[in-house]
């Protein structure tokens, strides 16, 4: 985006957008080519009725490209890098906290990213060391389930975690075919014939699962039962290392789904 002056002046409007990535980075265009900082950026989905106003930001391709573009030459590819983890983060005013990252980084340059203390920089870090972590956590604590001949695990997170875990999971079980649910977010990762797509899904019906796969769930609850020290048990330290929000997708701590019916 050359020849602009990236100076944002506090506006008395709230943008709407479609929720994708590209829609954000085209309220960026919006808001540096109008020099305006909004009050607020909300989903077309989550805004409502308001005294103040509202501008809907269409979502188009090429303007997202060229704010994209000018992220990288006049910030860094960091900055694109962090901007672009943040937005998957559950950050609240994400969209918003992000804007102002990027209108200062038009100013500082790619030092910004490296400003530790600066509140603006320290807040996007914050999120995306949450979501870093939890995409961490959450490659420990997923359990598959043989649905119909195929894997099939739910979870759960805070943060939208399913890019951060698809290749990983996608070379663990390359010879499979599996669909990871992420029900907080409403989208899947699906691996089936050597590819994988994330898709928005809102709900699964899911078939029971098999006599086999019940008794293996009942195999691996029973170890794990079993390996535990009932005089040395210490719920605090269980729920630091394995926190219990994500308990009910675990199979050895929320029990067992119901075997198919013969």
């Amino acid at each position: 985006m050359p020849g602009f002056k990236p100076l944002a002046l506090p506006a008395n409007v709230v943008y709407t957008y479609d929720g994708s990535f590209e829609g954000f980075l085209c309220c960026v265009f919006e808001s540096v080519y109008s020099r305006e900082l909004p009050l607020e950026i909300l989903r077309e989905e989550d805004a409502q009725p308001t005294l103040i106003q509202s501008r809907s930001v269409a979502t188009d391709p090429v303007r997202a490209e060229r704010v994209r573009a000018s992220i990288r030459s006049k910030i860094s590819e960091r900055a694109l890098e962090l901007v672009t983890t943040a937005f998957c983060s559950c950050l609240a005013q994400k969209e918003l906290r992000m804007l102002e990252f990027l209108l200062r980084g038009y100013r500082e340059g790619a030092k910004l990213c490296f400003m530790m203390g600066d509140d603006v920089t320290a807040t996007l870090l914050r999120a995306e060391k949450h979501l870093l972590g939890e995409a961490h956590l959450l490659k420990g604590f997923v359990r598959f389930a043989d649905v119909g001949g195929a894997l099939v695990a739910t979870i759960s997170p805070k943060n939208y975690a399913l890019p951060f875990i698809a290749r990983h999971f996608v070379l663990r079980y390359r010879q499979e075919r599996f669909m990871i649910f992420d029900k907080t977010n409403g989208a899947a990762l699906v691996y089936q014939d050597c590819k994988a797509e994330i898709l928005r899904v809102e709900r699964v019906e899911l078939p029971e699962i098999s006599e086999s796969e019940a008794q293996y769930q009942a195999l691996w609850k029973r170890f794990y039962d079993t390996v535990s020290i009932e005089s040395r048990e210490n719920p605090r330290c269980r729920m630091t290392h394995m926190p219990k929000r994500y308990w009910e997708n675990m199979s050895e701590v929320c029990g067992l789904l119901r075997p198919k019916a013969e």
